[in-house]
């Protein structure tokens, strides 16, 4: 037991009673005096509640002050491998976690009974043009034909009308001939009449019907000319393939019956020029599906990149359908950290704000920033899939890559104290003190 011990001579704060003043005064008298002890049994709960005290002061700061989320993981994008076509199973791999890489054969299906309708329409469709083609073609052989029929039957009616115009035109020279005959023989005789009139020998009646037979001699001549002419341009008419006439201006039925025929020859031709083509087309399309119809049979599952076998969603012997998801492959060079956080932080987080991330049950800590806010759209793509009711962010952290042991441990939890805001320090000692305590 320990007894209190009094300093003589020191100023005391309230006044002494007169009974204990002779008391004060000769340590001697403090002999008769009672001794107290201290009361260490409410001193020790007094620690106590002061720790718990602290404690919760502490906690309640890192929970209320310092932003922290709620749930954080180690996360990952996932590739799906889906099955390329119906079909068994025949092999596959069945242990996930199995490092692959990429174009690494993971599976195998095969299909006993492949769908070959494809190829059977294409074989009647290529048989159909064959056969439209080849009516085509006989087609036109017969338009040709009628064609050079035709030709030969306006040639020969050419040469016949040029023929006639030629001795036309000779008639008109023998018309013009005669006429300047005509013409020269009445000049004559007007000439011997003038001489005979002038001196008294010739009636005046019988001038003048001389004067009037040469002129008109003369319009005989003029007209003959004229039939000639005319006669000339429908003879060059004719010889060009046009034919004049008194009432029409155009070709015989012969020539419009080839130019027809020429019309319908060429659009045969255009026909038969895609059909042609149209052959060739379903002839290379029945190859790439002959050669997809062998391969069909029988397709080779792979990795599209390196990454470990995140899922097996089918065994061997099972019968899957197409776009059936078979595989899942985690991607490593993806991964990142997924978070929950409340919406009071979620509204104060900003893109690229910095955060560290702490490993759950280790020492182990990674810093990063912020690199997405909301995952409802993409959260299907990672490994993990966030919560849909809740915020969600992603974080990429700088350093973690390169850690042996975290690189790609996803699943991994941990917690995130967003550093934003000026509470980095103090999230740093707040977390220090509580590590020590054990109670992080």
């Amino acid at each position: 037991m320990t007894h209190i011990s009094i300093e003589t001579g020191r100023a005391l704060p309230n006044p002494v009673p007169a009974r204990f003043k002779a008391r004060w005064t000769h340590p001697a008298g403090l002999a008769g005096i009672p001794t107290y002890s201290l009361p260490w049994g409410r001193l020790v709960k007094f620690g106590v509640g002061a720790a718990l005290l602290s404690i919760g002061a502490l906690t309640t700061y890192q929970q209320v002050v310092v932003r922290v989320s709620r749930e954080a993981v180690i996360n990952a994008r996932v590739v799906s491998i889906r099955a390329p076509m119906d079909g068994i199973v025949k092999a596959a791999a069945s242990a996930p976690g199995t490092a692959v890489r990429s174009g690494m054969a993971i599976g195998q299906i095969e299909d006993p009974n492949p769908d070959d309708a494809r190829s059977f329409q294409l074989q009647l469709d290529l048989k159909a043009t064959e056969r439209e083609r080849d009516a085509l073609s006989r087609r036109l052989d017969d338009l040709q034909r009628a064609r050079a029929e035709a030709n030969m039957q306006a040639e020969s009616f050419q040469l016949g009308r040029v023929r006639q115009d030629e001795l036309r035109v000779d008639e008109a020279r023998a018309s013009v001939a005669a006429a300047t005959a005509r013409e020269q023989d009445a000049t004559a005789v007007v000439t011997r009449g003038a001489a005979l009139h002038e001196n008294g020998y010739m009636a005046d009646a019988a001038y003048e019907r001389a004067y009037h037979a040469k002129e008109a001699a003369q319009q005989e001549t003029i007209a003959a000319r004229k039939r000639l002419d005319a006669l000339t341009v429908e003879l060059e008419a004719a010889r060009n393939g046009t034919y004049l006439g008194d009432n029409y201006n155009d070709v015989p039925s012969s020539v419009q019956r080839a130019r027809e025929l020429t019309v319908r020859i060429d659009e045969t031709k255009a026909s038969l020029d895609e059909l042609i083509q149209k052959d060739e087309t379903i002839t290379a399309q029945l190859t790439a599906e002959r050669t997809r119809l062998a391969a069909r049979s029988s397709a080779a599952l792979t990795a599209p990149i390196d990454g470990n076998l995140w899922t097996v969603q089918a065994a061997a012997g099972e019968y899957v359908r197409k776009g059936q998801e078979l595989f899942t492959v985690l991607d490593c060079s993806t991964v990142a950290v997924t978070a929950s956080v409340s919406e009071r932080d979620y509204n104060e987080l900003r893109l690229g704000e910095p955060v560290r991330f702490r490993v759950a049950g280790t020492g182990r800590e990674y810093s990063g920033r912020i690199t997405k806010l909301g995952l409802t759209s993409t959260g299907r793509s990672f490994a993990i899939s966030p919560e849909e009711r809740r915020q969600q962010v992603a974080v990429q952290l700088f350093d973690l890559p390169e850690s042996g042991s975290d690189s790609c441990a996803v699943g991994r939890t941990g917690e995130i104290v967003f550093e934003g805001s000026g509470h980095g320090q103090v999230a740093r000692v707040v977390e220090t003190v509580r590590h020590f305590l054990g109670l992080a």
